[in-house]
């Protein structure tokens, strides 16, 4: 008796362990997040316009570029500016179509002292030279690309005290001619600077040639012993192999954290539910079991929730994904035909990364 008694407590144990590690069922809120320090980070991500760039945020404020074909320069938007800015979203969540429309520029402060900031100001003549200037000086670079093409748009895409780190577009004159991206490396004093072409930029990496700017990449580990470079490429400090997220899983946008299985299956164009995986990029790359954030989704329940009429999901995808934030889509397909209802789904892990809270509202997002 006592036997038995052992053995169905142990199991008992073994199934409370098993449910613990692999993450509780997120709780589920329908509306927004209104005290959420990740949610206003989603916020800026989604209300800057494809010609915004964050370049930081210090204190209280984010500083942000706009660089257009037609005009570029920096803007500083506090928080309180922002948080104003999709307020009304909270009474009405229709509403944040309407406010993708607003130029964050306008809502913020441009920054007219740019050079006594470190930040360059960059041009270019009809020669398709490119003009930059700092506070040390100016000087004119020339790309490497044939007569036929001219430069479109340029822009930072990182600066600090010491480096800087520029995108080139460049474009074939004739209408729907091939395109080509060159990112220039240089030094604030320019007493050094690098062209690459970008198809060429991980092996020029991994040869060694721009270890001199390498503090343009921002850090993924706080050792420095992972960099986020462009997409879903990280260098490997130890090894100076530049190492690649699979193509079944999501890089988060700070290039910090792995989404275990996060992109969506291109077969069904519907990501799993079940158990949700988070890893540090640290353990994605050492192949460890540790989990960083570890809970479960259920599609038929977040139906219910939201009284959709259906438990089969004919699209899930991943919106948005930074450390405590995620945003799904999840659209239902119909009882025979067409849909019967979508919701994006706001998973904040920011208190409690293995029972997260899951807002339940749709937002348009797609």
């Amino acid at each position: 008796m006592l036997k038995k008694l052992l053995i169905g407590l142990s199991i008992v144990l073994v199934c409370s362990l098993f449910i613990t590690g692999c993450g509780k069922e997120v709780t589920y809120e329908k509306g927004i997040p209104k005290d959420s320090p990740a949610f206003k980070e989603f916020m800026i991500h989604e209300l800057r316009s494809s010609f915004d760039k964050t370049l930081s945020h210090q204190g209280h404020s984010y500083l942000m570029m706009r660089g257009d074909p037609d005009k570029f320069f920096y803007y500083k938007i506090t928080d309180k500016q922002l948080q104003n800015i999709y307020k009304p979203i909270f009474s009405d969540s229709g509403k944040l179509h309407d406010l993708k429309q607003v130029d964050l520029s306008k809502k913020g402060t441009v920054m007219h002292d740019k050079l006594g900031k470190n930040l360059p100001d960059v041009t270019s003549d009809k020669h398709n030279v490119l003009k930059v200037k700092t506070a040390n000086g100016a000087k004119k670079f020339k790309l490497p690309f044939a007569k036929e093409k001219e430069i479109y748009s340029f822009e930072p895409e990182a600066i600090n005290k010491e480096d800087m780190l520029i995108q080139v577009i460049v474009h074939e004159k004739q209408e729907d001619g091939d395109v080509q991206i060159y990112y220039l490396f240089l030094k604030q004093d320019f007493s050094k600077h690098q062209i690459v072409e970008e198809e060429n930029l991980n092996t020029t990496i991994e040869s060694g040639k721009l270890n001199d700017y390498l503090s343009v990449f921002p850090k993924v580990a706080e050792n420095g012993s992972y960099l986020k470079l462009f997409d879903n490429c990280i260098l490997e400090k130890k090894t100076n192999k530049v190492r690649k997220i699979k193509k079944s899983d999501y890089l988060s946008v700070d290039g910090k954290y792995v989404y275990i299985n996060g992109r969506k299956e291109q077969e069904k164009d519907v990501m799993p539910d079940g158990v949700q995986k988070i890893q540090t990029v640290d353990n994605y790359f050492k192949g460890t079991d540790k989990y960083e954030a570890q809970f479960k989704i259920d599609y038929e329940n977040i139906a219910d929730e939201v009284d959709i009429k259906s438990d089969v999901a004919g699209l899930a995808h991943i919106s948005y994904f930074n450390e405590n934030f995620v945003v799904l889509r999840v659209k239902y397909n119909g009882m025979f035909v067409g849909t019967a209802g979508a919701v994006n789904v706001l998973i904040d892990l920011h208190k409690n990364k293995n029972q997260p809270t899951a807002y339940l509202v749709d937002l348009g997002i797609s």
